[in-house]
């Protein structure tokens, strides 16, 4: 059974197509998980079942249902892993920047964020999401879906302890045993999002900062930030609401920010 049951195919409208199966290399079906793709291999009969056993897949953009995008996703996504790799839109399902590299499809591995899952609520079932961090730790999390308050968490989580340990445990203890050795403002994550995004920016130095939201108009939307912080590692969390506590509408917003003589902006998506 467990050849005609590791992955399963399903339609647009969330209708079971198939199993499917990739016995020689598992791992490299995860990049297409919740994506439309294209997939060939020959039938495979089991006991109980019969799966495809793939040789082939690639990303498609034949959807019945592509969504619309305020942005192109390669406009507010990088891939600072292989900064010459090619971005392509695609918007079948979702706003996705896919990049290739050579015409293979890579991910852009963010290795460098630990994404802090502590305290996120993914419902009370059963079924284990991956392994995450949470309160400080590598641990297994269960819930009942990766998006939680509309936020999709999948690239949040690892396939392995191995994977967590090296990503978040050691960058962690660098991060307490070492400060910053420069100025850094981050992509937000997630992007585009709805309704929550988190910043994450370093101070090598203690400074007075200034995170604020602007429109595409230069007007003030948000004063996240306005105060003396001391040098270290730092987040902040932004709501899709302004000063007055009102939710914005959808759409490109900038994130600027004066820590002393260092400024810097960048651009992120709000959905709704």
């Amino acid at each position: 059974m467990d050849s005609c049951s590791i992955y399963y195919l399903e339609d647009e409208y969330g209708e079971f197509l198939s199993w499917i199966t990739h016995l020689d290399d598992i791992e490299m079906l995860n990049d297409y998980n919740d994506r439309f793709v294209d997939i060939g291999g020959d039938t495979v009969q089991c006991v109980e079942c019969e799966a495809i056993n793939v040789t082939s897949i690639v990303i498609s953009d034949e959807c019945q249902m592509p969504v619309y995008c305020f942005v192109d996703p390669c406009l507010v996504s990088e891939c600072s892993s292989y900064p010459d790799a090619e971005c392509v839109a695609n918007y079948c399902g979702g706003c996705w920047a896919d990049y290739y590299l050579n015409g293979e499809l890579i991910h852009c591995d963010s290795s460098t964020d630990c994404v802090d899952l502590t305290g996120i609520d993914f419902g009370s079932c059963d079924m284990v999401l991956g392994i995450g961090w949470v309160n400080d730790n590598c641990v297994y999390v269960s819930g009942c879906d990766w998006v939680a308050d509309s936020v999709d968490y999948t690239d949040a989580f690892f396939n392995s302890m191995d994977n967590c340990f090296e990503t978040c445990v050691l960058v962690s203890n660098d991060k307490i045993d070492q400060l910053p050795t420069s100025f850094n403002l981050y992509n937000n994550y997630p992007n585009p999002f709805n309704p929550t995004t988190q910043i994450r920016y370093d101070l090598p130095e203690d400074a007075r900062v200034s995170i604020t939201i602007y429109d595409l108009m230069g007007r003030s939307i948000k004063s996240l930030v306005h105060s003396n912080q001391t040098a270290g590692y730092h987040s902040v969390r932004w709501d899709g609401t302004s000063d007055m506590g009102e939710g914005v509408s959808a759409g490109m917003y900038i994130y600027t920010i004066q820590a002393g003589e260092f400024r810097q902006t960048k651009k992120m998506v709000l959905l709704k």
